[in-house]
This record gives structure tokens, C-alpha cells and sequence, in this order.
């Protein structure tokens, strides 16, 4: 999981997305349950980079089960779930976690 975040590019989109869609958890509104997602256009125009390497990095993000992509592919939020399963040593897969000497 944390290799993905190596790639300077990665990291930029990450934040991006992050910014964006917060936790990615559901948000309820007005009666109804709705998710935040960006498109990779909209990272492009926040971090600058071309909409080739944002789609390059949100794949790899996604792959490493950091972001979410929707149903359409056409946006991503945060996948909030796998990175608290991953950060909690009791109750993650333990990816996140150092490695004990």
C-alpha cells in the first residue's frame, strides 16, 4: 500500500483526491446517501499534472486499494475503510504497519 505513495505523482494525486472527497465515506443529505468522487480532469487542473499521469497514478492508487473508482470509471474518492484496516495492527492486513527488529 505504501509503495504506491513513493511516486512523487502518486503522492500529488493522492492529497488531490483526499482534498476533494475527504474520507470518502457516505455523505447524507437532504434524506438521500451520496459518495464525493473527483475526476481525473479535475486532479489534473489542482496538481498541475497532465491528465495521462493522473490517470497513470490512479490506477496505481487504486490497485493499492487507496482510492476508489466509481462505477463509471470516471471518478475517484479516498478508500478510507482499507486504510484504517491497514493502519490498525489489530484489525488490518498490516501493510502500513513497520517492521519490527
Amino acid at each position: 500500500m505504501l509503495r504506491a505513495l513513493a511516486d512523487e505523482d502518486a503522492l500529488r494525486v493522492f492529497g488531490e483526491v483526499v482534498a476533494a472527497t475527504g474520507t470518502g465515506l457516505p455523505v447524507r443529505s437532504g434524506g438521500s446517501i451520496s459518495f464525493h468522487y473527483i475526476t481525473a480532469h479535475g486532479v489534473s487542473r489542482q496538481s498541475g499534472l497532465s491528465v495521462r499521469a493522473v490517470l497513470g497514478a490512479l490506477k496505481r492508487l487504486t490497485e493499492a486499494r487507496l482510492t476508489i473508482e466509481n462505477e463509471a470509471g470516471n471518478g475517484w474518492r479516498t478508500d478510507f475503510e482499507a486504510l484504517r484496516l491497514a493502519a490498525d495492527p489489530e484489525a488490518g492486513d498490516g501493510s502500513l504497519a513497520l517492521p519490527v527488529r
